[in-house]
């Protein structure tokens, strides 16, 4: 195994890929561009030769902000005629660190681009990014699986600037990429344990670093679940015990409801008992009542009137008869003590 003192771990959605600035070093000399380098994108793509960090120092030394709507439209035009495969887009996108004109304009470009080479597989409005995945996937599946290398590379190309625009734009998780294509690139139950082994045993600095890597996205995917598991075991337990409690709340409401609810019946029932006897009361009384005003009429027409009369007629005779009043009101008062007793 060389030495790997110099190797650089890729920031995650971006790749180790550099294309060779041609021209620009021959041993420890630096030479001249044969060519000029223009400073809008639509540069980058007229001239195949052009690498990605040479474009860059340009767009710097230009202090370039934006590329107007007229570069970018050429850009577009040339990009089909010039860049069918994707190569040059991917270098551009490959890259550690962009310009601002660049990180502005790719990202929207790669939509379009992907849009033209997938149809209506690939929709970047789709709210779900794990279907964008799929989409990716299914659209480039037979080009990943084939044997000519060729075909493959270029649906590799597409694949891999699909996936870098949705791990910087939809926030695609590494783990959630490769677990969505690990059936279509190792569709082998073993075939991806073999590849791994054969990295960490017999491959390049890179490649073994690149499988130590993944095994520890694995891992930490793995904490990541256990972390979870006992979080949602904690819930559980508490959920339990408050079902528990909740429970016993419950059938201790019920009981209580069911007491209230005998009271409620029995009070019901006294209440109507109350309630007869009152209405029975009621009317015995209005019968009595009935009787006394019958006896009252009688004493009052009959035997004490007809005494009060006499008392009257007693005065106001010529001569007047005192004495007689005085009898028939005499009289009046024992029939009203009589009739008390």
């Amino acid at each position: 195994m060389t030495d790997d003192k110099t190797e650089q771990t890729p920031p995650p959605g971006r790749s180790e890929h550099r294309e060779p600035e041609k021209g620009m070093r021959d041993g420890s000399t630096e030479q001249s561009l044969e060519f000029e380098i223009r400073p809008i994108i639509s540069g980058f793509f007229e001239e195949p030769r052009t690498s990605a960090s040479a474009f860059f120092k340009v767009l710097r030394a230009h202090e370039v902000r934006r590329f107007t709507a007229a570069d970018q439209a050429d850009a577009e035009k040339l990009m089909e005629e010039m860049d069918p495969d994707g190569e040059r887009l991917w270098t551009l996108m490959s890259q550690a660190s962009l310009p601002e004109p660049v990180d502005v304009w790719i990202w929207g470009a790669a939509q379009k681009r992907m849009a033209t080479k997938l149809g209506e597989l690939f929709d970047p409005q789709e709210l779900d990014k794990q279907a964008i995945l799929k989409s990716l996937a299914k659209g480039l599946s037979e080009g990943l699986r084939t044997e000519d290398k060729e075909k493959r590379r270029r649906a590799e190309n597409w694949l891999r600037i699909g996936l870098c625009w949705l791990a910087e734009k939809r926030s695609l998780q590494p783990w959630e990429i490769a677990e969505g294509l690990l059936p279509i690139l190792f569709p082998e139950s073993k075939s991806a344990s073999r590849v791994a082994t054969r990295a960490i045993q017999k491959g390049k600095a890179t490649e073994f670093r690149q499988a130590i890597a993944v095994a520890g996205l694995a891992h930490d995917i793995v904490k990541a679940a256990e972390r979870d598991r006992d979080q949602e075991r904690l819930i559980s337990a508490g959920l339990r015990d408050r079902l528990a409690d909740t429970r016993s709340t419950l059938e201790r409401l019920q009981a209580e409801l069911a007491g209230a609810r005998n009271e409620l019946e029995q009070r019901n029932s006294k209440l109507a008992e109350v309630e007869a006897t009152l209405a029975a009361e009621r009317q015995h009384w209005g019968h009595d009542l009935s009787e006394t005003k019958a006896e009252q009429r009688v004493l009052l027409g009959e035997r004490i009137e007809p005494l009060l009369q006499d008392a009257v007629d007693a005065l106001e005779i010529e001569p007047s008869a005192p004495n007689l009043a005085l009898k028939r009101i005499k009289a009046v008062l024992s029939t009203i003590e009589g009739a008390k007793a």
